[in-house]
């Protein structure tokens, strides 16, 4: 039994070497002071580092479209990155035999779920954003809720002592489920709510 990861600077280091995963064992977990301020009062958690984005740049859903995305989506909510705390399901990037991004197997969000623990203790948030349905799942494994994307996204809930708020992911593939000016609505409902905590 590992023992408990009791500061961010544990759980970085624990993350980096981490070799649990052996589809991902040459990747770098992307996990460091580029995730943002430790305490934050809001915290979003996406799926997994993009090859072209977070894997290469070292910092959270940035460096592709889908950091396009998400900035056009924080200028929306007049949040500033800086001010926020970004991380991911899954801290590396999860690739296919073509070298093309896919979805984290449950095993992976299982092997990270010890660093979503920790982080989400560490940071403290008031209000927990998941981006997009897999990192609503890998909550659930943490403590269970019944909340899907199709029902509730961009509306709080209860959830672990935090408020939850469940938003589609900023990929260019998931707006043809949800398009990008609904989601600017959503993160405009999110903004509402982080400055009435505030």
């Amino acid at each position: 039994m590992p023992k408990p990861l009791a500061t961010f600077k544990e759980i970085v280091s624990a993350a980096a070497k981490c070799r649990r995963c052996k589809a991902m064992a040459n990747r770098s977990a992307v996990l460091g002071h580029n995730n943002g301020p430790v305490p934050s009062e809001v915290m979003f958690i996406a799926e997994a580092p993009g090859r072209l984005g977070a894997d290469r740049t070292g910092i959270p859903l940035c460096g592709d479209r889908t950091g396009e995305n998400f900035e056009t989506l924080l200028r929306k909510a007049c949040l500033r990155r800086e001010d926020v705390f970004i991380t991911n399901a899954v801290l590396c990037n999860p690739r296919d035999e073509g070298g093309r991004n896919r979805k984290p197997s449950s095993r992976e969000l299982f092997n990270c779920a010890r660093f979503l623990t920790a982080q989400l203790e560490i940071v403290s948030p008031k209000i927990v954003a998941t981006l997009g349905a897999t990192a609503l799942e890998a909550l659930r494994k943490l403590q269970p809720h019944d909340l899907n994307l199709a029902a509730h996204a961009g509306r709080p809930h209860a959830w672990r002592g935090v408020i939850l708020v469940p938003l589609y992911h900023p990929s260019p593939l998931a707006q043809a489920h949800r398009p990008l000016v609904c989601q600017k609505t959503d993160f405009l409902s999110l903004a509402e709510l982080v400055f009435s905590i505030s």
